[in-house]
């Protein structure tokens, strides 16, 4: 006689379920606790423990989350190929991501584009013109740093967290500036020359060097412009608009000089390929400098019109000595004092007097 299976007797058949899993952890037991002075949970608080350890290299080319236990059958997946601390690392990341999300803003709301209107045709068209120059940038920045993101190893998730925030911040530069060009029918002008644009889309020597290239020579040009926009702009939008994105450069700013920092104090002979290298970008940003498009255009902005360009100039000559100074001091921060080797034409910049008697 056959005996019927039940599911009692199946259940005593069948072999318990391997749960070994569960042992495979390096940090069992660790807690991550909110910040207590207000900060939330954070993700720099989850350094604790094991999980302190931001080790120098990172061995795995797949999607192993840093402290997490690596299975021994997970191949590469290819790419990655940035896994020393030194290529990427910047000790504030986590706390510039923070920052980041925590300073959400929106274009389409937080900018009082009913003010953006009333100016002189000659105005209008300036603030299109430099509004066309701004999101070019904005669209170059973008393609390059989410073509990076795929090279950095995610062990050092801190960095690749703080990265997509700036693409986005990116985009949001491209965003607002279109929409500033169009909202009262200027519209995209002239293209500007492309130099640097085309400097920081091939920059194949390395991440530092995009770093470099990207946010310590563009990045200070940029935050100097929108620092007078902020000031100077012409209506209440504009110059809420560039008020909004100030601290979204100074966070990318911000991560480059500490990256490089930190890069050269882990391998001092960087010293001297970052400096070669910045003399090469300030080749190309010094003929990028001598198309006078972006400048009058600022000149328009800052005199009120043609009329008033040569007050206007008097004021694009301070702009350009600011933001020589504020070059000088992000190479200085980052470890690298270009002070005495800086090309002739950036020199010329931080003399608005003598630059207007030249020309």
């Amino acid at each position: 006689m056959v005996q019927q299976a039940t599911p009692e007797t199946d259940a005593a058949a069948e072999p318990p379920p391997d749960m070994s899993w569960m042992k495979k952890t390096l940090g069992w037991g660790t807690r991550a606790l909110p910040d207590p002075n207000g900060g939330g949970l954070t993700v720099d608080a989850l350094n604790i423990g094991v999980y302190s350890d931001v080790p120098d290299h990172i061995p795995y080319r797949n999607r192993c989350p840093r402290g997490a236990y690596p299975a021994p059958e997970a191949g590469n997946i290819g790419g990655y190929y940035l896994q020393d601390k030194y290529e990427q690392w910047s000790d504030v990341a986590g706390a510039l991501y923070e920052e980041a999300i925590s300073r959400r803003w929106a274009t389409a709301t937080d900018v009082p584009w009913e003010t953006a209107n009333g100016l002189p045709d000659d105005v209008e068209l300036a603030i299109a013109q430099v509004s066309t120059e701004l999101c070019q940038q904005a669209s170059v920045e973008t393609e390059v740093i989410s073509a990076w993101l795929q090279n950095l190893s995610p062990g050092y998730h801190e960095v690749k967290l703080f990265l997509s925030t700036v693409v986005y911040e990116a985009a949001r530069l491209f965003d607002g500036y279109r929409k500033r060009a169009m909202i009262n029918g200027g519209g995209m002008l002239m293209e500007s020359p492309g130099r640097m644009n085309r400097q920081i889309l091939e920059t194949y020597a390395g991440w530092s060097e995009t770093v470099i290239t990207q946010y310590i020579m563009r990045g200070s040009l940029q935050k100097t412009i929108l620092r007078y926009l902020a000031v100077y702009g012409p209506t209440e939008a504009d110059r809420t608009l560039a008020w909004r994105l100030l601290p979204d450069r100074a966070r990318a700013s911000a991560y480059a000089m500490d990256h490089i920092r930190f890069a050269i104090s882990q391998r001092p002979t960087l010293r001297k390929t970052f400096d070669d290298w910045l003399m090469r970008v300030e080749m190309v940003q010094a003929g990028e400098n001598r198309d006078p498009v972006l400048w009058e255009a600022l000149a328009v902005i800052f005199g009120g019109g043609v009329k008033g360009m040569d007050e206007g100039m008097a004021r694009v000559r301070e702009l350009q000595a600011d933001w020589v100074r504020d070059y000088l001091r992000y190479t200085k921060v980052a470890g690298i004092d270009r002070s005495a080797r800086l090309l002739p034409p950036f020199q010329m910049m931080l003399d608005p007097d003598a630059a207007a008697a030249a020309g």
